[in-house]
């Protein structure tokens, strides 16, 4: 009796254990009360360190091409934040402005998943994939989404973690 309690106990502890990691795309220690703060390897001014990327549908984006706005999102199909970000921005006017090209990028996740994940939630945003984090590593140590606002000429104008709520908000041109 005694053995079969504690059996169920450890079991229940990690479900529980594991529902409370995977809610959050930067899950907290259990005593840490804020949220870590991640290196980051970019600064406003600097510029974009990416120079191409293919996207799921085999479409070159070309980012040293200049004249446009860009909007570079880091993010991954698992993340709840993650999937709020791309479901607003799905109805926003961001997506009809002509003057601003937009690309999100999965991190360490393959085409299929990325694919899959877009079809059934209807996301209209290019997407690309970074399934070995090589693209990441370049603008942080961690933390999902990420927006990086990139102006005509290609400089980086901020970069924000978007977690939480009204994440369009933390957009800054």
């Amino acid at each position: 009796m005694v053995k079969t309690s504690v059996s169920k106990f450890k079991r229940l502890f990690f479900i529980a254990s594991l529902a409370v990691i995977l809610s959050a795309c930067q899950a907290l220690p259990l005593n840490q009360p804020t949220a870590v703060v991640h290196d980051e390897y970019v600064n406003s001014g600097d510029t974009l360190p990416i120079a191409s990327i293919t996207t799921i549908d085999g479409e070159v984006l070309d980012f040293q091409q200049r004249g446009k706005r860009k909007l570079v999102i880091l993010f991954a199909t698992w993340c709840h934040d993650s999937n709020n970000l791309l479901n607003a921005l799905n109805s926003s006017p961001l997506l009809d402005n002509d003057n601003i090209e937009i690309i999100a990028i999965a991190r360490e996740e393959d085409t299929e998943t990325v694919t899959t994940w877009r079809d059934k939630r209807g996301i209209k945003v290019a997407l690309a994939v970074d399934n070995d984090r090589s693209i990441y590593k370049r603008f942080a140590s961690g933390g999902i989404p990420r927006l990086i606002t990139v102006g005509e000429n290609n400089k980086i104008i901020k970069m924000n973690l978007a977690e939480g709520e009204q994440q369009l908000e933390k957009i800054i041109w």
